[in-house]
């Protein structure tokens, strides 16, 4: 069983001199104490981090990885809510939760004590989907990021040595033509092969 922390938090930055959001890079529990190394999203000190621990409660848990699941135990601060979407650090491996269980009815959030059953996925990658256009004929094309990697309307990305002009983004609210979305909230990324046309021609020798 595994005591889990958060894959961030908002925490007093001693370099910002004010309270920021924090990424967890690591986290352990021992004792009592959480042992914590974290990174600051405003001026990117990384430092270690030591809190006290609260109560934990246990609940069921099922970790996909690809096409492989993993059914589990572990434990949880007993002051944690869920939210579908929500990710976390479990060990040293990052999740996110793609289904809550309470009561044999799946909800999109809830208090941890009334959980059943937590589903989540190995979210230490995000699979972004990209449809290339290319002279009016498109493909399908997959990357693995950084969750919280952006990607912007109108940039240049280069993939498989492609290089590739983001003229619109598919997220889970909708598809936009103009912004910034990062790679978890991404459904698929639109973009057009910027690659010179060749003319049909071949120079003489």
């Amino acid at each position: 069983m595994m005591s889990q922390v958060p894959a961030s938090m908002n925490i007093e930055c001693p370099e910002c001199e004010d309270e920021t959001l924090h990424k967890t890079l690591k986290g352990r529990l021992e004792g009592k104490k959480l042992k914590l190394v974290l990174k600051c999203s405003k001026c990117g000190k990384v430092r270690d981090e030591v809190l006290e621990a609260i109560g934990q409660i246990q609940i069921r848990m099922i970790i996909s990885r690809g096409d492989v699941s993993e059914r589990t135990t572990a434990m949880f601060p007993n002051d944690w809510d869920f939210t579908v979407g929500d990710d976390f650090m479990h060990d040293d491996e990052r999740l996110q939760v793609t289904g809550i269980e309470v009561k044999g009815v799946r909800v999109d959030g809830a208090k941890v004590g009334e959980v059943q059953t937590l589903w989540t996925k190995n979210f230490d990658q995000a699979r972004v989907k990209i449809s290339v256009n290319r002279s009016g004929h498109t493909r399908s094309m997959e990357i693995l990021t950084d969750p919280e990697a952006e990607f912007t309307v109108e940039a240049m990305i280069d993939v498989n040595n492609i290089p590739m002009r983001i003229h619109s983004i598919k997220t889970t609210a909708g598809r936009i033509r103009r912004g910034t979305v990062v790679a978890s909230d991404i459904v698929r990324i639109y973009c057009t092969d910027t690659r010179p046309r060749s003319t049909g021609y071949r120079r003489r020798s």
